[in-house]
């Protein structure tokens, strides 16, 4: 995916910012990538797009109409968890 003139890699722990930029370092000496608010908004919409078939503002729209509320807690459902750990970025 391409937002902002850098491309933006998915996989299935997350995603990675492919450009000339270095990440910040944290703490621990793990990376940290800042993304800007569109490229966090892509971010949430290719996640949701990936893991149910919707897009980021839909899983938003149902998230907030309850709609997944019996699948949080349900070990069956991960990519719920998931894409609720990333729901800021798409606000």
């Amino acid at each position: 995916m391409v937002h902002s003139g850098r491309e933006v890699a998915l996989d299935g722990a997350g995603a990675m910012l492919k450009d000339q930029r270095a990440p910040a370092t944290d703490r621990a000496g793990g990376e940290v990538w800042f993304l800007s608010r569109e490229e966090g908004r892509a971010l949430f919409d290719q996640r949701a797009r990936n893991l149910l078939g919707i897009s980021g503002d839909e899983f938003l729209r149902r998230w907030d109409a309850g709609e997944y509320d019996a699948m949080v807690d349900d070990p069956d459902h991960p990519e719920i968890v998931d894409l609720v750990m990333l729901r800021s970025f798409g606000r």
